[in-house]
Protein backbone atom coordinates (compact mmCIF):
# COMPACT_ATOMS: atom_id res chain seq x y z
CA UNK A 1 0.00 0.00 0.00
CA UNK A 2 1.09 3.76 -0.77
CA UNK A 3 1.25 4.85 2.87
CA UNK A 4 3.31 7.43 4.17
CA UNK A 5 4.45 5.03 7.23
CA UNK A 6 5.37 1.86 5.08
CA UNK A 7 9.10 1.77 4.51
CA UNK A 8 9.23 0.27 1.55
CA UNK A 9 6.70 2.98 -0.32
CA UNK A 10 9.25 5.73 1.44
CA UNK A 11 12.50 3.90 -0.14
CA UNK A 12 11.21 4.04 -3.46
CA UNK A 13 10.35 7.56 -3.49
CA UNK A 14 12.24 10.74 -2.76
CA UNK A 15 9.67 12.76 -2.36
CA UNK A 16 7.59 10.32 0.28
CA UNK A 17 11.00 10.25 1.80
CA UNK A 18 10.67 13.95 2.33
CA UNK A 19 7.57 13.83 3.75
CA UNK A 20 8.23 11.11 6.17
CA UNK A 21 11.42 13.45 7.06
CA UNK A 22 9.02 16.63 7.78
CA UNK A 23 7.07 13.98 9.64
CA UNK A 24 9.59 13.46 11.63
CA UNK A 25 10.77 16.91 12.45
CA UNK A 26 6.88 17.86 13.37
CA UNK A 27 6.87 15.15 15.93
CA UNK A 28 10.44 16.47 17.15
CA UNK A 29 8.74 20.37 17.53
CA UNK A 30 5.67 18.85 19.41
CA UNK A 31 7.72 16.37 21.73
CA UNK A 32 9.98 19.60 22.80
CA UNK A 33 7.04 21.94 23.05
CA UNK A 34 5.64 19.16 25.37
CA UNK A 35 8.55 17.54 27.31
CA UNK A 36 9.45 21.30 28.44
CA UNK A 37 6.06 22.45 29.94
CA UNK A 38 5.00 19.25 30.90
CA UNK A 39 4.29 21.01 34.37
CA UNK A 40 2.01 23.79 33.31
CA UNK A 41 -0.61 21.47 32.84
CA UNK A 42 -1.42 22.71 29.58
CA UNK A 43 -1.48 21.03 26.23
CA UNK A 44 0.54 21.81 23.29
CA UNK A 45 -2.56 23.32 21.32
CA UNK A 46 -2.79 25.63 24.37
CA UNK A 47 0.65 26.77 24.75
CA UNK A 48 1.03 27.20 21.05
CA UNK A 49 -2.43 29.32 21.41
CA UNK A 50 -0.70 31.64 23.95
CA UNK A 51 2.25 32.52 22.15
CA UNK A 52 0.73 33.23 19.23
CA UNK A 53 -1.62 35.67 20.73
CA UNK A 54 1.28 37.02 22.89
CA UNK A 55 3.12 38.08 19.74
CA UNK A 56 0.28 38.71 16.86
CA UNK A 57 -1.30 42.04 16.85
CA UNK A 58 -5.14 41.99 17.70
CA UNK A 59 -6.55 41.93 14.99
CA UNK A 60 -5.13 37.97 14.15
CA UNK A 61 -6.25 37.01 17.62
CA UNK A 62 -10.34 36.47 16.77
CA UNK A 63 -11.51 32.89 16.99
CA UNK A 64 -12.04 33.11 13.25
CA UNK A 65 -8.43 33.87 12.48
CA UNK A 66 -6.92 31.48 15.10
CA UNK A 67 -9.09 28.86 13.50
CA UNK A 68 -7.47 29.78 10.11
CA UNK A 69 -4.38 30.01 11.72
CA UNK A 70 -4.14 26.70 13.67
CA UNK A 71 -6.60 24.45 10.73
CA UNK A 72 -8.60 22.81 13.75
CA UNK A 73 -12.40 23.45 13.95
CA UNK A 74 -14.02 26.12 15.90
CA UNK A 75 -15.22 24.06 18.58
CA UNK A 76 -11.48 23.03 19.20
CA UNK A 77 -10.45 26.91 19.19
CA UNK A 78 -13.16 27.43 21.36
CA UNK A 79 -12.96 24.94 24.05
CA UNK A 80 -9.36 25.75 23.79
CA UNK A 81 -9.49 29.55 24.42
CA UNK A 82 -12.68 28.24 27.30
CA UNK A 83 -10.26 26.36 29.48
CA UNK A 84 -7.05 29.05 29.07
CA UNK A 85 -10.09 31.86 30.81
CA UNK A 86 -10.89 29.37 33.44
CA UNK A 87 -7.34 29.69 34.26
CA UNK A 88 -7.38 33.13 34.23
CA UNK A 89 -4.95 33.20 31.32
CA UNK A 90 -7.00 34.35 28.83
CA UNK A 91 -9.70 37.30 28.50
CA UNK A 92 -11.94 38.32 25.93
CA UNK A 93 -12.23 41.69 24.38
CA UNK A 94 -15.51 43.47 23.38
CA UNK A 95 -15.08 45.62 20.04
CA UNK A 96 -16.77 49.15 21.01
CA UNK A 97 -17.96 49.03 17.49
CA UNK A 98 -19.79 45.85 17.32
CA UNK A 99 -20.43 43.74 20.67
CA UNK A 100 -20.67 40.71 18.65
CA UNK A 101 -17.06 40.74 17.75
CA UNK A 102 -13.98 40.45 20.18
CA UNK A 103 -10.72 39.17 20.24
CA UNK A 104 -8.58 37.21 22.91
CA UNK A 105 -5.64 38.77 24.42
CA UNK A 106 -3.12 37.35 27.44
CA UNK A 107 -4.04 38.48 30.72
CA UNK A 108 -1.38 39.65 33.53
CA UNK A 109 -1.27 35.85 34.40
CA UNK A 110 -0.99 34.76 31.04
CA UNK A 111 1.60 36.97 30.28
CA UNK A 112 3.85 35.51 32.96
CA UNK A 113 3.03 31.93 31.89
CA UNK A 114 4.22 33.00 28.83
CA UNK A 115 7.46 34.61 29.92
CA UNK A 116 8.00 30.76 31.86
CA UNK A 117 7.51 28.81 28.71
CA UNK A 118 11.27 27.48 27.67
CA UNK A 119 12.43 28.29 24.35
CA UNK A 120 11.78 24.92 23.48
CA UNK A 121 12.66 25.01 19.85
CA UNK A 122 16.38 25.50 20.40
CA UNK A 123 17.87 21.93 20.18
CA UNK A 124 16.29 22.04 16.71
CA UNK A 125 17.53 25.74 15.60
CA UNK A 126 21.02 24.91 17.28
CA UNK A 127 21.04 21.53 14.58
CA UNK A 128 20.18 23.61 11.64
CA UNK A 129 22.93 26.37 12.69
CA UNK A 130 25.73 23.51 12.78
CA UNK A 131 24.55 23.36 8.90
CA UNK A 132 26.33 24.59 6.25
CA UNK A 133 25.05 27.96 5.55
CA UNK A 134 24.39 27.29 1.92
CA UNK A 135 22.30 24.12 2.35
CA UNK A 136 20.58 25.73 5.28
CA UNK A 137 19.56 28.44 2.65
CA UNK A 138 18.98 25.76 -0.03
CA UNK A 139 16.39 24.33 2.43
CA UNK A 140 14.77 27.44 3.47
CA UNK A 141 14.40 28.06 0.07
CA UNK A 142 12.55 24.67 -0.14
CA UNK A 143 10.41 25.05 2.57
CA UNK A 144 9.53 28.68 1.08
CA UNK A 145 8.75 27.48 -2.20
CA UNK A 146 6.48 24.45 -0.59
CA UNK A 147 4.75 26.24 1.85
CA UNK A 148 3.96 28.78 -1.26
CA UNK A 149 2.57 25.89 -3.30
CA UNK A 150 0.55 24.24 -0.46
CA UNK A 151 -0.90 28.12 0.17
CA UNK A 152 -2.31 28.26 -3.29
CA UNK A 153 -3.55 24.95 -3.79
CA UNK A 154 -5.97 25.70 -0.47
CA UNK A 155 -4.34 22.71 1.47
CA UNK A 156 -2.16 25.01 4.05
CA UNK A 157 -3.57 28.57 5.56
CA UNK A 158 -0.25 30.78 5.18
CA UNK A 159 -0.97 33.76 6.88
CA UNK A 160 1.48 36.70 6.74
CA UNK A 161 4.08 35.40 4.07
CA UNK A 162 5.96 37.11 1.40
CA UNK A 163 4.35 34.65 -1.02
CA UNK A 164 0.91 36.69 -1.25
CA UNK A 165 1.65 39.74 0.42
CA UNK A 166 0.65 43.32 -1.89
CA UNK A 167 4.22 44.89 -0.86
CA UNK A 168 6.31 42.17 -2.40
CA UNK A 169 7.32 42.67 -5.78
CA UNK A 170 9.24 40.34 -7.78
CA UNK A 171 10.16 40.18 -11.18
CA UNK A 172 11.04 36.55 -11.07
CA UNK A 173 14.65 37.50 -12.34
CA UNK A 174 16.14 39.87 -9.70
CA UNK A 175 16.02 39.89 -6.13
CA UNK A 176 12.61 40.90 -5.02
CA UNK A 177 11.98 44.12 -3.11
CA UNK A 178 9.64 44.75 -0.56
CA UNK A 179 7.66 48.07 -0.75
CA UNK A 180 6.66 48.09 3.47
CA UNK A 181 10.27 47.58 4.34
CA UNK A 182 12.19 49.01 1.31
CA UNK A 183 14.31 46.78 0.90
CA UNK A 184 15.96 44.17 -1.29
CA UNK A 185 15.02 40.54 -0.47
CA UNK A 186 17.20 37.82 -1.66
CA UNK A 187 15.29 34.19 -1.43
CA UNK A 188 16.58 33.56 1.70
CA UNK A 189 14.98 36.53 3.64
CA UNK A 190 11.25 36.52 2.29
CA UNK A 191 9.32 35.70 5.44
CA UNK A 192 6.31 33.10 6.35
CA UNK A 193 5.42 35.34 9.09
CA UNK A 194 5.79 39.21 8.52
CA UNK A 195 4.33 41.93 10.68
CA UNK A 196 4.77 44.19 8.11
CA UNK A 197 2.50 41.95 5.91
CA UNK A 198 -0.37 44.02 3.40
CA UNK A 199 -3.18 41.46 2.44
CA UNK A 200 -3.97 41.80 -1.34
Amino acid sequence: MQHLYNPDYQNQNLAVRSVAALDKVSDTLKALLWSGQKQSGLSPLQLKLLLFIAYHEAKYNSISQLVEEFQVTKATISDCIKALEKQKLLSKVLNHKDNRRFHIELTEKGTQKVSEIKPFANPLIQVLQSENNEDLETLYNSMFSILSKLNKGKQLNLKRSCSDCKAYRSDGINHAFCMELRTQLKPKDRRIDCPKYQSN
